[in-house]
């Protein structure tokens, strides 16, 4: 018979563990809820707690014990018991009351009780259910006592570092680690004692000295007998008789009780679930929206007895409000055809499998009908997969992918893990799962409304993101016009291009090889030739362009790279793209953390502008009806929204000037003179201190890009703040915030979480702060097109323009312009543009017009 699981969890150690792990040194940064109580350690108690209750299917037992007080039976006997340590912090003490009321929320049993330790509780728990035969126990701690507990039915998780990196101990590995069995712990502890609860042990005695000793005569008394025997000799004996008191004293108290009289047994501790109200409302009142989403919905107290009994019924009423899934074939977006669409209304659902739904005139009209509330899932699709068959969907109030990413941009790539992130588990395939998405769409809605609105998110949700979802449904129906005919032929010049680069390569080799192999180019490089190599051999485009004065043969591969991923990625790659004479690249509203969209299928946001010649793709992308391309590139914008963010009026003025704001940089920060010209080098490095200063960069990151010393580089960074120093003190809030409340936010309270600030590792810690840096102007940055995009959209569907919004390329839109109305309608545009959010800088777009894409530009 299967064994009981039953989970022991070490109170006292795992909180200050997380408080630690989650702590940077700086207690006015830790996470704190909006009434200012510290909450890092309970946010990640929480965490550990969640992923171990997430895993139960059910019938498992979960356990916590807390020391009550630091007056034990240990204490008493010993005085000097654990003097060493430090009290408590003073951030971390509010926070044990705040475990209690947390395992209340979500249903774990508990217990302490004055005089006795967190150990002697947890080990009679475990060894009671071990001594059934009947429970197989896993105990977390970092507490090495514990290890005494081991047996064929305990396992010991001795955490490491941090909640995660842990080690599970059992006899077999406790004989590795330590060389020998699991109770003889307490025998090693009375022979070297234990300095983290102030154990003397023997003077004298060590880690090797104590394993040896153990190794021949076993326990502790039978050491100390052997000692008296004569049959440990020399100075080692008299070590041991010296010390025989407090070793004895530290073997003593080392002992962890496993006989405390508890009033309580092992089915007290089975798991029932949690209180939903309650662990929503504790979630709420801390701040630990995360907690929230990561609650297992299937846990919830009462989840079976009222969990919804849905029936599949054909006979529907579309008039009321239903959620819905547009089952799509995966391939081919946004051409994908409809396979069919689940429909739930009440405790009804059916799947309308394609035939059923072009037959069904109530279904079709109720698609149509924005009388008849909606709510789906990843309603892009769903608007382009009905588009092909001739309904315009309308009505849609809810999108349970983009409120899931609205929430936390990390966690909805695809609907679902969308959904599981709203505390929805999503099973079954094909049109059982489509029915699933439908349902746990409908029931994941109010919980998902409600913390948007409480986070401050609903405006953001409900006028960007939904009503953009359609501008860009129609953005990828409509496409961009591609001659293909035209793109071929670009593509042999590159191809002959690369393939007189190759011959030239192998030519200079001396042989015949792969010139697009890594590793054969790095043994002709670097073996052969004997070419300088970093430590890697590595062969990256930034390592060869490093060496490629060294030989010419390094120059000439660099340039078969570069035509050859023109012919791969924007020849090969555009045209087997195009369709109609046009390509429908797919806007990825839910992919970034930083809230802008990207493009892919292809992706047209990354066709090359490098060079005069790679640009030359972009001559292929033209209308043959005389309709021009407008492009509207927003001018410099991160730099303008920093100023405004930052409130900086001299930064801000330069711009209200329309003065160059590198120019501007490199004046003050190379202390020109106002007759003095600014120089090509000064702009282009105060360009690049202008963007290091938006994306974090470190003075030695600075100085690669400029060529210059870290020190000269810190020295620019340095002359930008003392001119700005609003700047400086913006950007330092802004590390303060994110250390404090774990996440930032845009001029639209978009927020990114970056649970990295709290990490050990200062490389990861470092890279959250960069990107903490960054995110409230690149999110505010994003915040700004995608409002001009609806603003726009709306602006030409009122006004029954014939130009139309076809592609987004990260600042810049660009629209196919009918000829009679490229008079007036760009200057229109741009007053959109300009004005769609209220930042106090002044906007600018630059606006291109042309016969084809490259024109435009």
């Amino acid at each position: 018979m299967e064994k009981k699981k039953l989970y022991v969890i070490d109170g006292n150690s795992l909180l200050f563990r997380a408080f630690y792990a989650t702590y940077m040194g700086d207690p006015s940064a830790i996470m704190r809820s909006s009434d200012g109580t510290p909450t890092n350690a309970i946010f990640a108690f929480a965490n550990m707690l969640l992923k171990i209750i997430s895993s139960f299917e059910g019938g498992e037992y979960l356990f916590v014990g807390f020391d009550s007080d630091s007056q034990t039976f240990r204490k008493k006997e010993f005085a000097s018991y654990k003097a060493n340590r430090k009290p408590a912090p003073p951030e971390l003490i509010p926070q044990f009351a705040l475990s209690r009321e947390l395992l209340d929320s979500l249903g774990i049993k508990y217990y302490e009780e004055s005089g006795i330790e967190a150990d002697d509780i947890c080990g009679t728990i475990a060894k009671k259910a071990s001594e059934t035969g009947e429970y197989q126990v896993e105990v977390f701690t970092s507490d090495k006592d514990y290890l005494q507990l081991i047996d064929p039915n305990i396992k010991v998780n001795l955490l490491k570092t941090g909640l995660s990196n842990m080690i599970p101990m059992d006899e077999t590995k406790m004989q590795e680690e330590w060389g020998f069995a699991p109770l003889q712990i307490i025998d090693y502890k009375g022979l070297c004692g234990d300095s983290s609860d102030n154990l003397p042990g023997i003077p004298g005695i060590g880690d090797k000295t104590a394993k040896k000793l153990i190794a021949e005569h076993g326990d502790f008394p039978s050491i100390v007998k052997a000692a008296k025997e004569g049959l440990i000799k020399g100075k080692l004996a008299e070590k041991i008789l010296a010390g025989e008191t407090s070793g004895e004293e530290s073997y003593k108290l080392a002992h962890i009780l496993i006989d405390c009289p508890l009033p309580f047994g092992l089915d007290d501790c089975l798991y029932h679930g949690y209180n939903p109200n309650l662990a929503l409302a504790f979630a709420e009142r801390y701040g630990l929206r995360q907690m929230a989403s990561r609650l297992p919905k299937r846990l919830a107290r009462g989840a079976e007895e009222s969990k919804k009994e849905y029936v599949d019924e054909t006979n529907i009423d579309f008039s009321k409000p239903y959620g819905f899934y547009c089952d799509c074939v995966e391939e081919g977006y946004p051409h994908s055809p409809l396979k069919g669409i689940a429909i739930v209304s009440g405790y009804s659902y059916h799947y309308f499998r394609l035939i059923e739904l072009e037959t069904n005139e109530a279904l079709k009209a109720s698609l149509e009908d924005k009388g008849v509330r909606k709510s789906g899932c990843n309603v892009k699709q769903a608007y382009c997969a009905l588009a092909h068959l001739g309904l315009h969907l309308q009505g849609v109030a809810y999108d349970s992918l983009l409120a899931a990413y609205v929430l936390d941009s990390n966690a909805a790539a695809n609907p679902i893990e969308a959904l599981a992130s709203l505390g929805e588990t999503v099973t079954g395939e094909n049109e059982e799962k489509a029915v699933n998405i439908a349902i746990a769409t409908l029931e994941s809605e109010q919980k998902a409304l409600s913390a948007l609105s409480s986070s401050s998110q609903d405006k953001l949700f409900e006028e960007v993101e939904l009503p953009l979802t359609f501008v860009l449904a129609r953005m990828e129906l409509e496409g961009i016009a591609v001659n293909k005919e035209e793109l071929l032929s670009i593509g042999k010049t590159y191809i002959a291009k690369r393939d007189a680069a190759e011959e030239e390569v192998i030519k200079l080799a001396g042989h015949s090889f792969n010139v697009a192999s890594s590793k054969q180019v790095a043994t002709v490089l670097f073996d052969e030739l004997s070419l300088p190599s970093g430590k890697k051999r590595s062969t990256s485009i930034e390592e060869l362009k490093a060496i490629q004065d060294a030989h010419p043969i390094v120059k000439k591969i660099l340039e078969y790279r570069k035509y050859a991923k023109l012919v791969g990625t924007y020849i090969e790659g555009l045209s087997s793209h195009i369709h109609d004479g046009k390509i429908h690249t797919t806007f990825n509203q839910t992919l970034t953390s930083t809230g802008r969209l990207s493009s892919s299928s292809p992706n047209l946001q990354n066709v090359s502008t490098r060079d005069e010649e790679s640009a030359l793709i972009k001559k292929a992308f033209h209308y043959e009806d005389g309709t021009k391309i407008l492009s509207l590139d927003y001018s410099q914008i991160e730099l303008r929204i920093l100023s405004s963010l930052a409130n900086c009026e001299p930064y801000k003025q330069v711009f209200a000037l329309g003065h160059d704001v590198h120019s501007e940089t490199a004046r003050r920060i190379f202390h020109l003179k106002p007759e003095e010209e600014v120089s090509k080098d000064m702009r282009r490095k105060a360009k690049a201190v202008n963007f290091a200063i938006i994306y974090g960069t470190s003075a030695y990151g600075l100085s690669e890009q400029i060529g210059c010393s870290p020190r000269e580089a810190s020295n620019l960074i340095s002359e930008f703040y003392r001119h700005y120093p609003e700047i400086d003190k913006y950007l330092r809030s802004i590390i303060e915030t994110v250390e404090r409340q774990g996440y930032v936010s845009t001029i639209l309270n978009r927020r990114r979480y970056l649970p990295d600030i709290t990490s050990s590792n200062y490389a990861t810690r470092d890279a959250a702060k960069r990107a903490a840096l960054n995110a409230p102007v690149q999110g505010s940055a994003a915040d700004l097109i995608k409002a001009a995009m609806i603003k726009v959209d709306q602006f030409l569907k009122d006004n029954h323009y014939k130009s139309k919004l076809i592609l987004q390329i990260h600042d810049e839109l660009l629209f196919a312009l009918a000829p009679s109305e490229e008079a007036t309608l760009p200057e229109q545009i741009k007053q959109i543009m300009v004005t769609a959010l209220p930042f106090d800088v002044k906007l600018e777009a630059e606006v291109g017009i042309g016969d084809n894409w490259l024109e435009a530009k």
